[in-house]
């Protein structure tokens, strides 16, 4: 595992300024794609991050490459990496498809202003076409398809270990450059699991100052035990000024993984798998606010 990048704490320091302003709950993941007017030092991150994942996986004569992003749980900043990282492979004039595989609670789509279904799971499902969950991408600093994670669905494992989601991989890799996949976190579900041995690698996304190594080290053993091809590590919201050893930030992370996990195990996979009633579960004003108190 060589590769280790880290993400300055540029977007966290412009999110903290909007809730101390009482704006909070009406920021939008938009904000945190990049664009022509993002930071220097972020954007160079991310840039970094892109090279080095061109020299680990280089491209191939025939096919694209995959490339898997997950962390260890939620909130470390995986579905952001995972669009960022789309973004710098297509200004290379790369072809570039961005899979939300989340289908427990997906969020690409959201970055972009769109609803997430139909999507990955309407398609593993046979309910519609490769062509019909395909979306377009238009960032202000690079554009690339999309696949958003689609309707709930209560076997969301059974379809990404399908060989309808290998043959997916296999023909996205035939059409693309680069096939990036945005999963949920390793330790609180196995989906993740199923799909990194079909990947062509794996980035851990961890954040600064709250996630553990032990967690981490967990996370790397469950893709070890798969043969999973990991990477290596992001490490996001750098802060050169953090002081080491403080650790208060964990027990309150912890404490929203509970709930975070509950959410995972009960109310997503045994819950309504209505198209209609995925809105309802949770409205976007609900999600931010929560976000905004933790």
């Amino acid at each position: 595992m060589k590769l280790t990048t880290k993400l300055f704490n540029v977007m966290g320091n412009r999110r903290r300024a909007k809730m101390q302003s009482g704006k909070g709950r009406s920021h939008r993941r938009g904000e945190y794609v990049l664009g022509k007017n993002s930071p220097f030092e972020l954007t160079e991150a991310f840039r970094n991050l892109k090279a080095t994942l061109s020299v680990s996986v280089p491209k191939k004569e025939e096919g694209g490459v995959a490339i898997m992003v997950t962390s260890s749980y939620p909130e470390e900043g995986k579905t952001t990496t995972a669009v960022n990282l789309s973004v710098m492979f297509s200004q290379s004039n790369a072809k570039v498809v961005l899979i939300d595989a989340d289908i427990r609670k997906g969020r690409v789509a959201k970055y972009f202003g769109n609803k997430s279904a139909p999507g990955l799971s309407d398609y593993l499902s046979g309910r519609e076409t490769l062509e019909n969950v395909t979306n377009r991408a238009h960032a202000d600093a690079g554009d690339f398809d999309y696949i958003a994670c689609g309707t709930r669905s209560p076997k969301p494992y059974e379809l990404l270990e399908s060989e309808t989601m290998k043959g997916l991989i296999d023909e996205l890799r035939s059409k693309y450059d680069y096939v990036i996949i945005d999963t949920p976190p390793v330790l609180m579900v196995s989906d993740a699991l199923a799909l990194a041995p079909a990947t062509d690698g794996t980035v851990i996304v961890c954040r600064h100052m709250e996630s553990y190594v032990s967690d981490i080290a967990r996370t790397l053993n469950s893709l070890t035990f798969v043969k999973a091809n990991v990477l290596g590590v992001v490490v996001n919201s750098y802060n050169d000024n953090v002081k080491k050893g403080y650790g208060y930030g964990g027990y309150k992370k912890y404490h929203y993984y509970s709930r975070y996990g509950y959410k995972y195990g009960y109310k997503y996979e045994y819950g309504s798998t209505n198209p209609e009633d995925t809105g309802k579960e949770e409205t976007e004003e609900a999600e931010e606010k929560q976000e905004t108190n933790e």
